[in-house]
């Protein structure tokens, strides 16, 4: 290898000679250096360079703000380090250079560049590709999972969200992994007693009209999250609808079966609390009889303290006026009929 120098790429796209040794650990993917460089052409032009310790550059790898080789080159460095780097146009400035530093097509790149110190970190969102964002979410959906399984549904519930976050991909695999996690928030939702998120979760991921074993799984606990705040109806209806595209699945066909039992139960329940009612109702009007009864002996009574044989026409007759009725005489001309009265009245 000529003059020291390794290649760190197999193709020898960037070669890496150490001009001063490090110490401790390499940078990765994500971590934030501080660096010094000075960057020249084949002829010994510098087109860039950046050489203020007060201040040095701050770099992340992977951002793709300076070239590729940097970013490899840098993972093979420990702090302290300085290093001549030798770059093709593969991993500089391309068949295109770069006309703001005046570095041509297809330009060989020599550097020299020193680590001052880095951070662990991961890449920002805004600076990740969508499918550095894929991976992402995949990454914290399993970490979800190991959380999820110690049973520690809060905070498993906290990084499902997170990786919601980081779906962008609208292909068919981003799809199927947002609905992967729409789903897992449901189940926590439903651990953590939040039956309507969990419900409006499931509901998410059946919009998403991904495959169908991810439907049926959603229809699942979707159903069993209604069943907890006592809407039967709509539970066996996803039941029912999950048995379509399922309908050896034993789960979907036992939690079926006890929703009927329980809509059967609180039918039976209804129609004998109704009936007590209905029995309730006629004993409460039988109450008031003995007062109708009571009326009417009374009315009775009444009657008889009258004369049945009273004609009430007597009623009407002209009563004698206050000028006339010392003047009345009795009549004179019937005193046979008088005697007679006398003589059946007279006691034995």
């Amino acid at each position: 290898m000529e003059g020291g120098f390794v290649n760190l790429i197999e193709d020898g796209g960037v070669k890496k000679r150490i001009l001063q040794e490090g110490q401790g650990e390499m940078p990765i993917d994500g971590s934030r250096c501080k660096i010094l460089f000075k960057g020249t052409l084949d002829d010994g032009t510098i087109f860039d360079q950046y050489l203020d310790k007060e201040r040095p550059y701050k770099f992340r790898i992977g951002n793709e703000i300076l070239i590729k080789g940097f970013d490899i080159a840098l993972k093979s460095m420990k702090v302290g380090e300085k290093a001549e780097l030798k770059i093709t146009p593969n991993y500089g400035y391309g068949n295109e250079g770069d006309q703001y530093k005046n570095v041509p097509q297809n330009a060989n790149l020599t550097y020299e560049i020193q680590l001052l110190n880095f951070k662990e970190g991961k890449m920002q969102k805004w600076e990740m590709t969508t499918e550095e964002k894929q991976q992402e979410a995949i990454n914290k959906r399993t970490k979800g999972t190991s959380l999820f399984k110690q049973q520690n549904y809060k905070e498993a519930y906290k990084i499902y969200k997170k990786a919601l976050s980081y779906c962008t991909l609208t292909t068919t695999e981003g799809n199927e992994l947002k609905a992967s996690l729409q789903l897992n928030l449901s189940i926590c939702s439903y651990q953590l007693e939040q039956y309507k998120d969990s419900i409006d979760y499931a509901k998410k991921a059946l919009d998403l009209k991904t495959n169908q074993q991810q439907k049926l799984k959603a229809l699942y606990r979707k159903a069993l999250a209604h069943i907890k705040i006592t809407e039967l109806d709509e539970a066996q209806a996803d039941l029912r609808e999950a048995l379509n595209i399922d309908s050896t699945n034993s789960a979907v066909i036992e939690e079926l079966s006890k929703v009927k039992q329980i809509l059967k139960e609180t039918k039976m329940k209804e129609k004998e609390i109704y009936s007590k009612l209905f029995q309730q109702q006629l004993y409460d009007e039988s109450e008031i009889e003995p007062k109708e009864i009571e009326i009417k002996e009374a009315k009775s009574e009444c009657s008889s303290l009258c004369d049945p044989n009273e004609n009430i026409e007597e009623e009407t007759q002209a009563k004698p006026t206050d000028e006339n009725i010392y003047d009345q005489k009795p009549k004179t001309d019937n005193n046979e009929n008088n005697r007679k009265i006398s003589e059946e009245s007279a006691p034995v």
